[in-house]
């Protein structure tokens, strides 16, 4: 988790007793997050991200390949959030991830 800081959109990452790591998000602010996998074992990231009032699901899955590896993030819209919101969203993510 700690290596989230470098490309500056997490700040102030702090873990709690609980599994839940706490931040600072450049785009939504206070946050926080939990991984639900086991990520060493498998690859498997997928995490429960809070941000504003909104909790996330957020399936993620690295598989290995000729080259290294291959990153493959799913989102599921929230409930209670506009499908506008939601593609801003995943806007912000496209440019977040970069």
């Amino acid at each position: 988790m700690k290596s989230l800081e470098v490309g500056d959109e997490i700040r102030a990452l702090q873990e709690s007793s609980n599994g839940w790591w706490t931040f600072d998000h450049a785009i939504a602010g206070k946050s926080m997050m939990r991984y639900t996998n086991s990520v060493e074992k498998y690859g498997i990231l997928n995490h429960i991200f809070v941000d504003g009032g909104v909790t996330w699901n957020v399936y993620v899955r690295t598989v290995p390949n000729k080259e290294g590896s291959t990153t493959t993030w799913v989102f599921v819209k929230p409930d209670g959030l506009t499908d506008t919101l939601f593609e801003e969203q995943m806007i912000s993510f496209d440019t977040e991830d970069r």
